[in-house]
């Protein structure tokens, strides 16, 4: 048995080579927020991830108008989803007192579990990018197998990073 400890050092290095943890991507945002973001609406259709990422948010102390909310205000605002994007649309945003726009949208992979997730925040006041992320889940060895199970991060955890990393980008 003098060969057992380099099998069980080679079968943790494949082990643990094998896995990899969740990603997160942030796209270069080239100027500093020039307003404070407090009040966030939520885009409609973000779907489960997004309203996590609502929920993290109002847990950092943000007022997030849902997207049930959002859906609302844009029929009372005559606006529909392309048009809220442009500028005359974020600014009727901005005079209902809210800072930003969110935009979340997720894939669930072949467990249930999130595999990939976006979002991007715009500024109702200049209508530029605050945030952009792009989420990647994690994954191990094999689909299935015990370590991807343990690698791999469920809506809560998935949406607790993504709200941490645009709750960073548009820091005051």
């Amino acid at each position: 048995m003098p060969h057992l400890p380099a099998i069980l050092s080679l079968s943790l290095m494949l082990f643990i080579g094998g896995c990899v943890s969740s990603m997160i991507s942030e796209a270069p945002v080239s100027t500093v927020p020039t307003h404070k973001v407090q009040a966030i609406a939520m885009a409609p259709g973000g779907g489960l991830m997004a309203d996590a990422v609502a929920v993290e948010l109002v847990n950092r102390g943000f007022t997030v108008i849902d997207s049930a909310s959002t859906s609302n205000l844009l029929v009372r605002l005559n606006l529909n989803e392309v048009e809220v994007m442009q500028p005359d649309g974020l600014a009727k945003l901005k005079e209902q007192g809210i800072d930003a726009f969110l935009t979340v949208r997720a894939a669930a992979g072949y467990d249930g579990l999130p595999e990939s997730a976006s979002a991007r925040m715009n500024s109702t006041y200049t209508g530029r990018v605050l945030a952009g992320i792009t989420w990647q889940n994690g994954r191990g060895c094999g689909r299935g197998s015990p370590c991807d199970r343990f690698m791999r991060k469920g809506l809560s955890e998935a949406a607790r990073e993504i709200a941490d990393a645009l709750s960073k980008r548009i820091e005051f």
